[in-house]
């Protein structure tokens, strides 16, 4: 299994909310491959669910949750002049815009055709922005409803640093995908289905129909994958983060718990396999949606560079003043990064938990049992006696 084939593969992929065609196509591709041990599904606001079972069916089962979407622009209309009205959706900073340039993508020829912003203009109340940009080089007509990214180039990795047009969240989803053919290849004994959400840039609409329809039992754990915003506490290359919350909520302590002990585990038994645990505060994530409609929700993420595109330069992680400068559209767009290490590690950690998520039980349960045992047998004589 060549997993860095898969990340590369799917970071390629054109996508923006509410255009996630190419990636659906090659999420079914992939589970046809696999036909027999993947069994894929979509619903009717067109999120993909990529099952695996084998074995005994136990309870609900091990929810892993990636969207499809990244932050991006959508053709409204080309004037007579070649111009092309477009939304932008996502949430990148209009000062980013400033002589960055943009590519589209042709889905019937498979290529792309090179345009630049002219103009762009917030709208109030609304979740998009109205851009301005220039007729194609090539003078090609552009149909409404073209999808549009930054001009930035095909992936690429060097001294361990990942680079795309879009890490957000197609890695996340690639590790999902890598962790499910380690499980068929190593026939793991576990239930698991990847929900690979639609639309998450622009407010969770994926998640937001699959939680208000019940389309995945509410019994099910739900783990969100992410790439999430680097900070100095929360570098690249310090291994996958197990994200205890983020800027608006906190999830759930019982699962945190037990993906932080199964890390922890995979640790003890292999000194080379690094892990976090941290609040990443930089942005609200698909896990706080299933916690407010009630599921038992957590998250682990990987640490993101150039969060949506928008160049940084601080150097994050340790091995930052050794890592070469990344691709940019423009003085304010840049491929996001994320590191390879890390990536791995997340894979790992995902199988890790698919395979023994069975002896996980909700809440803090266990962790009482094992403060009260401690109490019992090793704190009472001593705290009681010592009080007379």
């Amino acid at each position: 299994m060549n997993h860095l084939a898969t990340l590369t593969a799917l970071c390629n992929l054109p996508t923006a909310p509410y255009c996630e065609g190419e990636v659906i196509a090659w999420l079914l591709a992939w589970a046809k491959r696999h036909e027999g041990t993947i069994h894929a599904a979509r619903d009717k606001a067109g999120n993909v669910y990529l099952t695996y079972r084998r074995g005994r069916a136990g309870r609900a089962p091990l929810v892993l949750e990636a969207h499809m979407d990244h932050p991006g622009f959508k053709v409204v209309r080309q004037r007579r002049n070649g111009t092309i009205e477009a939304v932008f959706r996502g949430g990148v900073k209009p000062s980013h815009f400033k002589a960055a340039r943009v590519r589209l993508w042709l889905a019937a020829e498979r290529e792309w055709t090179a345009s630049k912003v002219l103009e762009v203009k917030t709208v109030p109340n609304q979740r998009h922005m109205k851009v301005l940009l220039a007729a194609p080089r090539d003078g090609r007509r552009l149909a409404a409803g073209t999808l549009g990214m930054w001009d930035l180039p095909e992936a690429a990795h060097r001294r361990g640093l990942f680079a795309a047009r879009v890490c957000d969240d197609l890695a996340g989803l690639a590790a999902i995908i890598c962790a499910l053919e380690e499980l068929i290849a190593h026939r793991v004994p576990a239930h698991v289905v990847a929900l690979c959400s639609r639309a998450e840039e622009v407010g969770f609409a994926g998640v937001l129909a699959v939680c208000e329809k019940g389309w995945i039992p509410r019994g099910s754990p739900v783990i969100g994958l992410e790439t999430s915003k680097a900070f100095p506490a929360s570098p690249q290359g310090a291994g996958p983060i197990i994200r205890v919350g983020d800027r608006t909520g906190i999830f759930s302590a019982g699962l945190t718990h037990f993906i932080a002990q199964t890390a922890g585990r995979l640790a003890d038994e292999d000194g080379g396999f690094t892990y976090q645990r941290k609040l990443m505060d930089g942005g609200t994530c698909n896990s706080t949606a299933f916690a407010a409609y009630g599921y038992d929700a957590g998250g682990i993420c990987l640490a993101l560079g150039n969060y949506h595109n928008m160049f940084d330069r601080a150097a994050l992680g340790p091995h930052a003043p050794f890592r070469p400068p990344v691709a940019k559209a423009g003085p304010g767009i840049a491929s996001e990064t994320i590191d390879l290490e890390d990536f791995h590690g997340l894979v790992r950690l995902l199988v890790e938990t698919a395979r023994h998520i069975g002896e996980y039980r909700p809440g803090m349960g266990v962790v009482r049992r094992r403060l009260s045992k401690m109490h019992r047998k090793e704190q009472k004589g001593l705290l009681y006696g010592s009080a007379r």
